[in-house]
Order: structure tokens, then C-alpha cells, then sequence
């Protein structure tokens, strides 16, 4: 997957996972208010009809229901609620929608309101589940003794299918609210995506670990640049005061063991890109007072197909890394050595040095992108890039790479990858070619 897509789809399941959880909260919060305002408007129909005088004192006459029936129909057409239903003391309905049922026991438990207390929740009943509320309808009593005995009960609810179709309307607008917003999330994000590509002049994550490595190789060709520069100056200043024998033993010094060759710093290592490597990090090390050594049995081949080329090229980026990594750990006076192996299945890269070492707990976190162990500095943009940068590669070879201790007192990190099965076929037959031509 590209950077870009990276990007893109990181962004978009940031929102999507923010939209939805916001509707799911949204929606539960709704939910509740809903319910929350249907069973006050129920809790005061209710109360209103227990305590109506006239629904009190039909409970004298001989036929209550002709006298609480109408009240209640016109009551719960007032209230817009499903139902209004008045009982007497056995749960004896005096009122219903339904004037067939009236005169007959409600068909759910009324032994709470007739206890006096109040029940809210969900039943089932002769019209279906609904959300009820019901309350005790006290009879008169003399003086301020207080209430009366309770001779029935009031109960009034709305059907759970009347309330999930008002939850349904307000979450259409709800759901409409937050596609708005996923569309808005998504093309910002796409937005920031294409920004952030720009910045980085739509580079993918192995060109910009190319481009350190390139930064790294010239700073390296500059400083030998720089150290050749002063041996011609030096050989010049020989000529000009006539010491030609000097001169010539000062050239053949150099030529052997003045500047640093590929051959001499690692005669094993055929392969153009990592000897090159090799060369310069071993003048840059020079530079800073630290050794580096390539290990005597240290040996790599050149090339041989493009997969083989890709391979070195990010062995480059591996073996690099770790350098600069260990050469920066050690200081002055310290060493580095380095080994390159290669046999038919894998490509060993081992750097060991003598500095400080990698404390165990932090063996997996040095490879995450920003992290570090070195003291900020004006360079602190740049820390904690080499090593991620070592573990995406191996990671995408899928190969393996292990930090331990050193034999020379420090870290050594270890780094393998996979060679490539060689790609084999059988030639075209010299007749065949013919053919075709």
C-alpha cells in the first residue's frame, strides 16, 4: 500500500470511527429523552384522571363505566396517548379504547398501583407492548386524615411501536446529520492527505530512506573529497621545495595506506553499491575518532539479476543505518565493526560497537519512527528515523533483526534478509528462434 493510501485510509477510519460512535451515543441519548418525555406527559394524564372528581364519584354509581368511559376516550384523544384505562379495586376495567373489553379484569398485574404506589415500564397487554405507567385512585376521605382508601387504578401508555416509529423519524435526521459529516471527514481527509504528499514532494517512505542514505554517501564523498585535496596540496608543497624523493614516498604511502580503498577495507564484498558503502562510512567514522572495521570474513557477490539488485539496494539502507547508529553511540576513541555474509538463503548484516548498548525493555522501541535514545540536539527533527527506517525494510523482506549485547562491550544489532529464489526456465530451442524470425 502507498503512503498516500496509508494516509487516506488511516484518516477515514479515524472519522468513520468517531462518526459512528458519536451516532451510537447520539442515539441512545435520544432514546432516553424520548422516553424520558412520553413518561412525564403519561405520569401527568395519569395523575390527572385519578384525581378528577368526577371519575371519583362515579365509582358510587351503579354504572361507573358509562360515566369514566367517556371522559377517558376524550381525555386520551387530548393527551395522544395509546391508551387511558380506569379499574376498580379487583382490576374491574372501567374504561378502554376498546368498549368490549370494559367490564373485564385488565390482563396484566395491578396489585402495585393498588398498593399505592406508582408502576412505570413495559407489559403486554390486550393492545400490544407498550411503555404504562399506572397510578392508585384514591377514594374520599373525612377531614385531614390524609388519603383515602384506594378503590382503583389509572393507567395510561403508548405502544412501543407508536415510540420506536417517532425514534425512527428523529434518527432519519440524525443519520442525515452524520453522513454530512463522514463526507465532510473524508474529503478532509483527502485533502490533508494530498498536503501532507506535497510536503514530502510525493515521495514514498523507501525514496525518502534513499535520499538520508544519498545525504549520507555525499557528506562521506565530500569528506574524502576533502582529506584527497589535502594530500595534493601536501604533495604540491613537496614539489615546490624541491623534495621530489618525499614526494614520491608520501604518493606511495597514500596509494597504500594513506587513502582508503574498497579493496582495502573490504576485499570480500563484491558488490559495488555496499563496498562503496563501506568506504565512505569508514572515512566518516575516521573523521569522528571512531574506528570501523570490516570483519576479515565478511564476503557478498555483485549482483546478478534485478532481485539481486533490489536486494543490495536495500542492504544499503540497512547497513547504513546501523552504522551511523553505532558510530553515533560510541564517540571519539570508540569502534565499530561490521560484518557482511551472504549464502544462499539469507544476507547477514551485524554491527557491533563498544558504546553504551540498548537497554533489553527498549530492544522493539528503538524501531518505532520518532524514537530515540540520544540527547536532543539542533538535529532533533532527524532522531529516531534510522532505525525505523531499518525495521520497515526488514519488515517488507520479511526477515528478522535483533538487538543483544556485543563482544566488544556495546550494542550489536543483527539484521537478516532473504535472498530471493533465483528465477530459472528452460531456453528456447535454437529451431523455435529461427522460426520466428
Amino acid at each position: 500500500m502507498t503512503l498516500r493510501a496509508q494516509l487516506l485510509v488511516l484518516q477515514v477510519v479515524i472519522v468513520l470511527t468517531l462518526v459512528c460512535t458519536t451516532g451510537v451515543v447520539a442515539s441512545m441519548l435520544q432514546e432516553r429523552q424520548l422516553r424520558g418525555a412520553y413518561l412525564d406527559r403519561m405520569t401527568g394524564v395519569a395523575q390527572s384522571v385519578a384525581r378528577l372528581p368526577a371519575i371519583r364519584d362515579a365509582f358510587d354509581g351503579p354504572d361507573p363505566a358509562a360515566t369514566i368511559q367517556p371522559i377517558a376516550e376524550v381525555i386520551r384523544s387530548a393527551s395522544d396517548v395509546t391508551y387511558v384505562v380506569v379499574t376498580d379495586e379487583h382490576g374491574i376495567r372501567y374504561s378502554h379504547p376498546d368498549p368490549d373489553k370494559i367490564g373485564r379484569r385488565v390482563s396484566t398485574d395491578p396489585s402495585v398501583p393498588l398498593s399505592g404506589h406508582v408502576w412505570t415500564g413495559t407489559q403486554t397487554g390486550t393492545l400490544g407492548r407498550s411503555w404504562r405507567v399506572k397510578v392508585p385512585i384514591y377514594g374520599d376521605t373525612a377531614g385531614d386524615a390524609g388519603p383515602g382508601p384506594v378503590i382503583g387504578t389509572a393507567s395510561v401508555g403508548i405502544l412501543e411501536s407508536e415510540l420506536r416509529a417517532d425514534l425512527r423519524e428523529d434518527r432519519f435526521w440524525l443519520l442525515v446529520t452524520l453522513g454530512a459529516a463522514t463526507v465532510v471527514g473524508v474529503l478532509c481527509a483527502a485533502w490533508v492527505t494530498r498536503l501532507v504528499r506535497r510536503r514530502i514532494y510525493l515521495l514514498e517512505p523507501e525514496d525518502i530512506a534513499t535520499l538520508l542514505e544519498t545525504r549520507g554517501l555525499t557528506e562521506a564523498l565530500r569528506s574524502q573529497s576533502h582529506e584527497f585535496a589535502n594530500t595534493l596540496h601536501v604533495i604540491s608543497g613537496l614539489l615546490e621545495l624541491g623534495r621530489t624523493e618525499d614526494a614520491i614516498a608520501f604518493i606511495e604511502r597514500s596509494g597504500h595506506g594513506g587513502l582508503l580503498t574498497a579493496a582495502t577495507v573490504a576485499p570480500g564484498v563484491r558488490s559495488p553499491e555496499l563496498a562503496a558503502l563501506l568506504l565512505v562510512k569508514t572515512i566518516t567514522a575516521r573523521e569522528h575518532g571512531v574506528t570501523l572495521d570490516v570483519e576479515e570474513r565478511s564476503a557478498l557477490g555483485a549482483p546478478a539479476d534485478p532481485e539481486d539488485s533490489s536486494l543490495h539496494t536495500d542492504a544499503l539502507v540497512v547497513l547504513g543505518n546501523l552504522i551511523d547508529n553505532a558510530v553515533d553511540a560510541t564517540g571519539p576513541e570508540g569502534r565499530v565493526q561490521v560484518l557482511v555474509d551472504a549464502d544462499g538463503s539469507r544476507l547477514l548484516l551485524r554491527v557491533d560497537d563498544d558504546g553504551p548498548g540498548i537497554p533489553a525493555p527498549l530492544h522493539q522501541q528503538v524501531f518505532k519512527a520518532g524514537f530515540s535514545t540520544k540527547a536532543p540536539d539542533t538535529r532533533e527533527h532527524s532522531r529516531g528515523i534510522g532505525l525505523a527506517l531499518v525495521g520497515r525494510v526488514v519488515d517488507r523482506r520479511g526477515g528478522e533483526v535483533a538487538i543483544s549485547t556485543s563482544s566488544l562491550g556495546g550494542a550489536r544489532v543483527t539484521a537478516e534478509l532473504p535472498v530471493p529464489a533465483p528465477v530459472t526456465g528452460s531456453p528456447e530451442p535454437a529451431a523455435s528462434r529461427e522460426a520466428t524470425r
